[in-house]
């Protein structure tokens, strides 16, 4: 009795689609979980940084209330002299400078976002006769680094 032979390339064709197919599964599925780590990473470094720079522009607002409060006194006491009186008074006042050099003073501070950043605060003081607006206006807001920078400018050619 003749035995019958079946040939091989039929019965391993599918068991090799198969494994490819899962193949392709495995590595969209990794390539997935690794996009999907990366954006939470990036998602949570965000809400972190925009934490703290809400919390700085928080504590530079509740300054700003102070300046004004400041400068309220120095124009109430002496309207006549209303920059001497709120230089004096100012310079209470701790991280603030003060740059009565120009036509309009010049006071600026800086309030801490983290240990890398910081906002820089620049305000014009008004003038006596134009206080009508306010007694400042705030000419910058702007975030800073506050870290230092390290150049790396060599080049590893030859090891």
């Amino acid at each position: 009795m003749k035995k019958n032979t079946y040939p091989v390339a039929n019965i391993g064709s599918v068991s090799l689609l198969m494994v490819f197919i899962i193949l392709c599964l495995v590595t969209f599925a990794t390539l997935s979980l690794s996009s999907a780590a990366g954006d939470y990473k990036y998602s949570r470094d965000t809400a972190r940084h925009n934490t703290d720079y809400y919390n700085a522009c928080n504590a530079a607002e509740r300054k700003l209330k102070e300046i004004d409060d400041i400068l309220e006194t120095a124009y109430s006491n002496r309207p006549g002299d209303y920059y001497a009186e709120a230089a004096a008074l100012l310079k209470t006042m701790e991280g603030t400078t003060l740059d009565f050099t120009s036509d309009e003073p010049v006071l600026t501070f800086e309030e801490k976002v983290n240990e890398e950043k910081a906002l820089n605060i620049v305000l014009a003081l008004n003038r006596p006769d134009k206080l009508s607006g306010g007694f400042y206006r705030v000419t910058s807001w702007q975030e800073i680094s506050t870290a230092g920078w390290e150049g790396n400018d060599r080049l590893k050619l030859i090891e």
